[in-house]
């Protein structure tokens, strides 16, 4: 019996890297999922695994930057299985560049995708979550909403931003059961690297890495055990890196 037999899984940008790896591996611990992100043929094949795995799926295309879309998610997730236990919120952009030539347009993609879905999401599953007596919120931050690097305005605000909402989310949840806590990876591979940014390392896949990285899914094994703890428990926060990773000191 796994340590999330029962439970109702939602996690957002899960149908790449990081997502992908922590809903198979809360599906492994027995938790059904709820899969969103707008890839949908890449969903399918997070669907497809996952469902190998004897647990209920329910995947549904979602561009977390459209609120009509995200309460969509949730109905969906109701009329589905009727509650919600975990809120992973791990979908994410990185648009880059120095800050005097950052467009707007650049700077609010990554505000909308980054902080405002995760509050969006957050909202939601609150409501839920007070009403049922409570549950989990799991945002995946970065190391860089402690330790920037150079064409990183956007996305190291948003992470930045994601702490206030974690701390504020936790704090606000204590009465009605609800915990959240926010995970921050250091490099990871990823399964499709976009071209990097101007200024920024090259991306992180096989092959030979500019840095050490880590796979996803052992970003994937802290989140299952966030998720996996008892209800009176919580993280609220954890960073997870190569040990070798230019962190401390990189400046």
């Amino acid at each position: 019996m796994g340590k999330l037999e029962g439970k109702v899984a939602l996690v957002t940008g899960s149908a790449h890297t990081i997502g992908k790896a922590i809903a198979i591996g809360m599906a492994k611990e027995g938790a059904d999922l709820v899969l969103a992100d707008r890839d949908v043929e890449a969903m399918k094949e997070t669907e497809k695994t996952i469902l190998g795995l004897g647990v209920q799926v329910e995947a549904v295309p979602t561009d977390v930057i459209e609120e009509k879309q995200i309460d969509t998610l949730f109905v969906r997730t109701m009329e589905r299985f009727g509650r919600l236990d975990i809120l992973v919120n791990d979908a994410g952009i990185f648009n880059g560049g120095p800050v005097d030539k950052l467009s707007t347009e650049d700077w609010d993609a990554v505000i909308a995708t980054n902080l405002r879905a995760p509050f969006l999401c957050t909202r939601a599953a609150f409501r839920i979550m007070k009403e049922q007596g409570g549950g989990r919120i799991i945002n995946i931050g970065s190391i860089s909403a402690q330790r920037v690097r150079n064409f990183s305005a956007a996305y190291s605000s948003t992470k930045f931003g994601l702490v206030g909402l974690t701390q504020t989310t936790a704090l606000e949840g204590r009465e009605y059961g609800i915990n959240c806590g926010i995970l921050h990876p250091g490099n990871t591979m990823r399964d499709s690297p976009p071209p990097p940014p101007p200024g920024m390392t090259p991306p992180l896949g096989p092959g030979p890495q500019p840095e050490p990285s880590m796979k996803p899914e052992e970003i994937a094994e802290a989140a299952v055990y966030m998720a996996c703890l008892p209800p009176d428990i919580n993280v609220l926060e954890m960073i997870q890196m190569p040990r070798e990773q230019k962190y401390l000191g990189r400046g």
